[in-house]
Formats: structure tokens, C-alpha cells, sequence
């Protein structure tokens, strides 16, 4: 799995991801962007929602279970930490909305509620620390 980004302007990225282009990255004007796509952390945040609701979604039609409405919440908190007072993605918390047809299997939908979250590639890669290589090479 491979995507691309390149510097568009000021702190404005575009990638590409398999098939998918123009996907705008960049910051909002309080830290120096132009605001005009989602920023990194917010990107984080996405993949977060997304893996959680996606797993859960596939747990739930597995067992035959139908989704009348889902929605996800995702809340990041921002914080200056350590000696140097970085800004730290600090702590995530999600909030998953399930309304579901199946009263007849409600121990169908309770098994999944207890296991999706381990099966979630992003959150779990993200809790049990996920290690970043980075490289930067200087062409002239």
C-alpha cells in the first residue's frame, strides 16, 4: 500500500491513494495553512472513525444483522507536552450510534459491539505503537 503527496502551496499537500487523486491535505490558517482540505491529524481522526465503523458494519452483516442508521463521532485532543511543548495528538475518543432491524438476534449484535474493536487494523496499529521510518533525501 503506497500513496504520494505533493506540496501544492504554502502548507497544501494533494495525494494519491490507489485509484483515488486530488485528496487535499493542508492546515487551517491558525497553524499556518490555507485550509483547504482536512489536516494530517484530522486525516488520523477519519481513519480512526472509518476503521472502527467499517469493522463493526462487517461483524454486524456476518451475522446477518441489518443497519438501519450508524453514525461515528470521533473527538481528538490536541496538547502541548514534554520538556520542548510539542503539540500531541493526546487521546481519541469515539462514539459509535447504532440503531439496527434485528430485535430477534440481539445477542448477535451484543458479540459483535464486545469484539469489533480488535479487529480494527488502524486503532489497534495506532495503540500497541506503530513504528515510523522516515528518510529524507536531498535531490538537487
Amino acid at each position: 500500500m503506497k500513496i504520494s503527496l505533493q506540496l501544492s502551496e504554502n502548507m497544501h499537500f494533494i495525494a494519491t491513494s490507489r485509484h483515488f487523486k486530488d485528496i487535499h491535505v493542508d492546515e487551517p490558517e491558525t497553524f499556518q495553512g490555507t485550509d483547504l482540505g482536512p489536516s494530517s491529524v484530522e486525516y488520523i481522526l477519519i481513519g480512526i472513525g472509518g476503521c472502527l465503523g467499517s469493522t463493526l458494519t462487517f461483524c454486524l452483516r456476518k451475522n446477518n444483522v441489518e443497519i438501519n442508521d450508524l453514525k461515528i463521532y470521533i473527538e481528538g485532543k490536541l496538547s502541548h507536552v514534554g520538556p520542548k511543548n510539542h503539540l500531541r495528538l493526546i487521546e481519541v475518543n469515539a462514539e459509535l450510534v447504532l440503531s439496527t432491524n434485528n430485535t430477534d438476534f440481539p445477542e448477535k449484535v451484543e458479540s459483535c459491539i464486545n469484539t469489533f474493536k480488535e479487529h480494527c487494523v488502524v486503532s489497534n496499529s495506532i495503540i500497541q505503537g506503530l513504528p515510523i521510518n522516515v528518510e529524507v533525501m536531498q535531490k538537487n
